[in-house]
């Protein structure tokens, strides 16, 4: 599909999650085009019919733009997720489904064998060539891009960040260990302190007085060789904090230059991105950002790759849109679930409640946010137990989506914070991922696999299901449960969970929830909406 050189450009709207990426085209001719695909940018599917030896036929494939999955690499799958080939598509009949591959499919291959095509592209790519029908060898044209992305969100929730080290004054190395002292959880008898997110910290031999005053001054040398033992370590990311810095930024900006010369090129600065007095919440926000902006940043470099001159544009924390380029890890944290309270403000006020609680139940985490005609905003807060001084959009973000993980720990069920994300995902996708709480929405009958945008196999979670039953039964102590009764158990918490969050957004902050509607959104939300709308006793639900 050409598009001719004076006609407006594509727009597209896309919102990355931990499992599903959602996107909205609108055409040059203003038609809106909705489409959805897996955050690790693959497409699944089972095998139909296989014609010839090397051709095979998918329904679901039909209708597919033409040759799209030409060039397309396809993994083939037994039902445990083992890989039993791989193979590369060299024609696609988008009429009836045929792909043809580069070489004979394996012999004697099981009835409704699931495979994958990817083609290494991020989902927010794939989805653009999808809906603009351009192949693999066709270049994007110019087009506008708005992106949210939980990418941030996920890699502080699960701890996926860059390896990053804290350089500070000498002698407060442990500042943000020792923290402010508080205890939010008075009443624990085993109290368990969240882990730092850097990996080291380094001390610098320097003081400035309130005043400005020089008390001790750095020495270059000594700096560069405790920054370049940083690099030879491995260390990707520094966040530099030192004492005063705030309102006397220059031995953080000599740091910051020995630094550069040492090798690192992802350097944050607490006097740039937070300059405030407190230095906890500055050296927090300083090392989240560290931690945050290599995965976004490689991330943002390889959609540009590919989009060249495209405007892009991605949420940040506090709802508004900023350049890809401007696009930084402190403000990242919030950018799919601020975009969500935009959307699900303007939704009820629309359906007549100017009170309301959005709940949006996506693959990895929920987020919940309370709105009555004005946006709630935090200038300081903690999120996965980091303090970080940025202005955002007041969301409560817990780690229990449709991919958090169900388990067994020995004692007690969990659900969560661990997600199975898009890759190998849940059980039911066919990829040897664990049990999920999708895997018990699927097994109670609450996901219509007919729905769904690719096969699920509830074969595979019956399987799950009964060996956590037997698992749990050899335990000291342990109950015997069915399958459906596990299941139940697993949804039970889950929803508590997810209540919880809800709660600290209402009651805790002085608000009663049954003043307010439920409106649910995310992949999902709708599968637990009216029952955690219940139990906080809210009267009505928008789905």
């Amino acid at each position: 599909m050409r598009q001719p050189a004076t006609a407006a450009p594509w727009e597209f709207w896309i919102d990355v999650g931990g499992t599903f990426t959602d996107c909205i085209a609108r055409r040059p001719d203003g038609r809106l085009i909705p489409w959805k695909l897996l955050s690790s940018g693959a497409t699944k599917g089972k095998i139909a019919q296989v014609t010839v030896q090397d051709i095979f036929r998918d329904p679901l494939r039909v209708n597919d733009p033409p040759g799209f999955w030409v060039g397309y690499r396809v993994g083939l799958f037994d039902d445990s997720g083992r890989t039993i080939q791989l193979a590369k598509v060299t024609a696609f009949d988008h009429r009836t489904g045929m792909l043809t591959l580069d070489q004979p499919l394996a012999k004697e291959l099981p009835p409704t064998t699931p495979y994958e095509l990817a083609s290494g592209e991020d989902a927010p790519i794939v989805a653009i060539r999808y809906l603009m029908g351009l192949q693999l060898d066709d270049p994007i044209p110019r087009v506008s891009v708005r992106l949210g992305t939980t990418r941030g969100t996920n890699a502080l929730l699960t701890r996926r960040g860059a390896r990053a080290a804290f350089v500070t004054t000498k002698g407060f190395a442990d500042v943000l260990r020792i923290a402010y002292q508080d205890r939010p959880r008075l009443f624990d008898l085993a109290i368990r302190k969240p882990q730092p997110i850097f990996e080291q910290a380094v001390e610098v031999d320097e003081r400035l007085a309130a005043d400005g005053t020089v008390l001790k001054a750095p020495d270059e040398e000594t700096v560069r060789r405790q920054l370049s033992d940083l690099k030879e370590s491995g260390i990707e990311s520094i966040a530099i904090c030192l004492l005063h810095s705030f309102a006397h930024p220059a031995h953080e900006l000599l740091v910051e230059r020995i630094a550069r010369e040492a090798g690192f090129t992802e350097i944050s600065t607490s006097s740039r991105l937070a300059p405030l007095i407190k230095i906890v919440a500055r050296g927090d926000t300083t090392v989240v950002d560290a931690y945050l902006n290599p995965v976004l940043r490689q991330y943002i470099a390889a959609l540009r790759r590919v989009l060249q001159d495209s405007e892009l544009k991605i949420m940040t924390s506090a709802g508004g849109l900023v350049d890809a380029d401007q696009f930084v890890g402190k403000d990242s944290i919030l950018s799919g679930p601020a975009g969500g309270v935009i959307g699900f403000s303007r939704i009820a006020q629309r359906a007549g409640f100017e009170k309301s609680i959005g709940f949006d139940m996506g693959g990895t985490s929920t987020d919940v946010a309370r709105f009555d005609g004005r946006y709630q905003r935090e200038f300081e807060t903690q999120k996965a137990g980091v303090r970080v001084v940025a202005p955002m959009l007041a969301i409560e973000t817990v780690a229990a989506g449709g991919g958090s993980i169900c388990e067994f720990d020995g004692v007690m069920l969990t659900v969560g914070p661990d997600s199975a994300g898009a890759d190998p995902g849940p059980a039911c996708y066919g990829r040897g991922g664990p049990l999920t709480v999708t895997d018990v929405n699927l097994y109670l009958g609450r996901i219509l696999s007919s729905r769904f945008p690719f096969p699920l196999d509830s074969r595979i979670v019956e399987r799950k299901l009964l060996a956590l039953c037997n698992r749990i039964a050899r335990a000291p102590g342990g109950a015997r449960f069915t399958p459906a009764e596990l299941a139940e158990g697993f949804l039970k918490i889950a929803n508590a969970n997810m209540a919880r969050a809800i709660r600290n957004v209402s009651v805790a902050k002085g608000y009663d929830p049954k003043d307010h509607v439920l409106v649910s959104f995310g992949g999902a939300g709708a599968q637990h909406a009216c029952a955690i709308a219940r139990s906080l006793g809210i009267p009505k639900v928008l789905v």
